[in-house]
This record gives C-alpha cells, sequence and structure tokens, in this order.
C-alpha cells in the first residue's frame, strides 16, 4: 500500500474517532430563548441577496446556544479564515514557544559554505522587513561568511525554502556575488560542515501566528502549517496537510465533516470546511490559552489588521466591538470571529463563497457583514 493510500486511511480513522467522541467544544443547536432574540435587521442583512445564500452561524458560548444558523454544515471556501485551522494546528504540534535555528558553517573548500536549516518560515532578504517585523536576516550569514568579499562563492544548503534561496541570490546579485547553490541531504550536510561561523535563531512561533491571524500573510500561514505537518506526520504533503488538520481539531471533538485542505494559506477554493466547524475552532481557541496567539492577533474592527479600515462608515458604533479574521478570494468574502455584545461575547463565521468574481459584488458583502454584526454590537458592560 502507497504512503499516500495509508494516510489517507488515517484521515479517515481520525474522521471515525470524532464523530463517535463527544466534546464540550461542540455546537449544540439549541432554540434561543425570547431575551436572545435577534433583531429584525440583523436577519434582514443575514438573508441578503448581497451574501448570496452564504454559510452563517452565530453563537453565545455561555449557554452553548445557536442564536442563528443558515447552512451552517455545508463545507465551503473559507478563504483565510482557513488561517484560523492552520494556525491551531500550528500551535498545538509546533507549539507556540519553538524557534527555527538556520546556522552557517565552513567546508574544506575555500568559499564553500554549507547553510543548514530547519524550515525557518520567516527568513527574509528585506532589511526593511527584517527590522519592522523582526524576521531574521538571510544575508547576515553571508556576510559573516564571506568576510573576503569573494566575487563567487557556493552555498550547499539543507532545510531552506527555495524561494528564500532565490531572494537571497537576487541580494547577492545586486552586490555582483555570483553564488552557486547546491542541496544537500540533511546527513550530507553534517559531514560537509567543519566549522559553524554564525546562526539564526527566529522569534517564537506564537509571534508569527500573531503576525500571520493579524495581517493575513498567506506564504507564512502556509509555512507554519506545513511545518506542523512534519512535526506530526514527517511529510508536508497535501495529504499530510490534511491529516495533520483532520488530527488536530478531531483531538478536540471539534466537527470535521467536509474538512478539505489543500493549504495552509486558505487560497485555493478547493479548501473547504463549515462555518459551524469554524465556529467550533474559535470557541476552543477562546477557551485554551495554548491557543492565545491566534486571539492576541485578531483584527479589531476599525482598529487594527485587516479590520483597520472596516466598520468605520459602515457600522461605526461597532469599531472595536469584532475581533474577527477576515478572508477573500474571487467569489469568496469571509468573516469569522467574537462580537461584543453587552456582558457576553458572541462568537460567529459567515462564508459567502457563491458571489460573483467582481470587486463591487466583494464589498458589498463585507458591507452587508459589517451591517449585520452592527445590530447586535453593544459595548461591554463593565
Amino acid at each position: 500500500m502507497s504512503k499516500q493510500i495509508s494516510n489517507s486511511w488515517v484521515a479517515i480513522f481520525l474522521t471515525f474517532l470524532m464523530l463517535i467522541s463527544t466534546s464540550a467544544t461542540a455546537v449544540e443547536t439549541t432554540v434561543p430563548s425570547e431575551s436572545t432574540t435577534l433583531p429584525p435587521k440583523f436577519i434582514y442583512y443575514a438573508k441578503s441577496t448581497k451574501l448570496a445564500g452564504p454559510g452563517l452561524i452565530l453563537v453565545d458560548p455561555s449557554t452553548n446556544t445557536t442564536l442563528y444558523d443558515e447552512a451552517s454544515t455545508v463545507p465551503r471556501a473559507p478563504a483565510s479564515v482557513f488561517k484560523l485551522i492552520s494556525s491551531f494546528s500550528t500551535l498545538k504540534y509546533v507549539g507556540s514557544d519553538f524557534r527555527f535555528k538556520t546556522k552557517i558553517f565552513k567546508t574544506a573548500v575555500t568559499n564553500t559554505y554549507v547553510l543548514d536549516g530547519d524550515m525557518d518560515p520567516w527568513l527574509t532578504s528585506d532589511i526593511k522587513l527584517a527590522k519592522a517585523n523582526e524576521q531574521r536576516y538571510l544575508p547576515s550569514l553571508i556576510s559573516k561568511a564571506n568576510k573576503s568579499k569573494a566575487k563567487s562563492i557556493t552555498i550547499e544548503h539543507t532545510g531552506v525554502f527555495t524561494r528564500d534561496l532565490e531572494n537571497l541570490a537576487k541580494y547577492l546579485k545586486i552586490r555582483r556575488i555570483a553564488v552557486k547553490f547546491r542541496e544537500l541531504t540533511p546527513t550530507a550536510a553534517t559531514a560537509r560542515a567543519t566549522e559553524e561561523i554564525g546562526a539564526l535563531q527566529s522569534v517564537p512561533v506564537s509571534k508569527m501566528v500573531t503576525f500571520s491571524i493579524l495581517w493575513s500573510d498567506n506564504q507564512l500561514a502556509d509555512r507554519l502549517a506545513r511545518a506542523a505537518a512534519r512535526v506530526k506526520y514527517g511529510a508536508s504533503d497535501q495529504v499530510a496537510l490534511q491529516n495533520t488538520f483532520v488530527a488536530a481539531l478531531s483531538a478536540y471533538g471539534i466537527n470535521v465533516i467536509g474538512l478539505n485542505a489543500i493549504d495552509g494559506s486558505g487560497l485555493s477554493r478547493e479548501n473547504k470546511v463549515s462555518a459551524r466547524t469554524i465556529v467550533e475552532v474559535l470557541m476552543q481557541i477562546r477557551k485554551d490559552p495554548l491557543f492565545a496567539p491566534i486571539y492576541e492577533g485578531l483584527p479589531i474592527s476599525g482598529k487594527t489588521g485587516t479590520l483597520k479600515n472596516r466598520f468605520i462608515t459602515t457600522a461605526p458604533h461597532a469599531v472595536g466591538l469584532v475581533h474577527a479574521k477576515t478572508g477573500f478570494i474571487n467569489t469568496t468574502v469571509s468573516l469569522a470571529g467574537f462580537v461584543t455584545v453587552g456582558a457576553k461575547e458572541y462568537v460567529f463565521a459567515v462564508i459567502a463563497d457563491n458571489l460573483e468574481p467582481k470587486l463591487v459584488a466583494r464589498n458589498r458583502a463585507r458591507e452587508t457583514i459589517d451591517l449585520m454584526l452592527g445590530t447586535i454590537t453593544q459595548p461591554a458592560i463593565p
């Protein structure tokens, strides 16, 4: 039996375990009491044709009551809201305190070096990004190694992303340094290295997750998700990614029916997850300190990240009262997170994935979602 088929059976088995388990994370469909009846305007916007029949759910986690449900169990293309699941899996399997390392070594050959890393997802050759985000600056290792400023060097490497090497090559080319790359196995890299010259250690994974959620960094989210897959299954392909997400959510009894993972960023329309599953993930995030970096990164309406410019004109009274992950691709607009309603905090997810592939359609959907949430927001009661 091939490894891919074997991994697929792992996913099926994990899904089966989830189905027969029970957990406090699961959302129950309970009829809301009269005191929690939603404003008519909320329902008006929820049913607006501008959302084109979305998956939508609103839950009061204090009572585990579903206040509103519109096709919430249907798997949909979630766009960047999918980063909630990839970040959830990253924190579970990689850990919030983990730091990636990248080292450079001398070899027995002049001007030939070994670059040995563990797939740091946040290396950069852009000094501005390095300073702004505390990303580790890959050219600094080359400068330490190439003190003679040789115009031609060879870098033998393992555990470094191809794109990061390409960016490094561009950096060196501008400085008129020719570079040849040669990929090694980890074993060969260890054998070739003779003396450590320098090393970079990343910021903790928690900081990367928070940044990824706040600014919806696609590359970072995908790389972190694949790091989780390497830890869990020793591989980072699509099958391993799928199995990792299923395992992470199933461990908490979260519904994984219909979950399909193509990437960790949410860019592929073939990614699928239901609004109900997203809400169950959010509820676990809120109550478990392990996942605090995700909550800390959630953009705040009208104030931070990808929500900085939203709600200000559509629902100004909701500014500061919505903490949520945004998402969009060609035919999807999504939003999922927490909304302050007086003394309570509701959890919600909206995935409108049947929009026309036009900017105007996406903007109307965003506006409608903002207006809908604005009908229930109330400042927190001290």
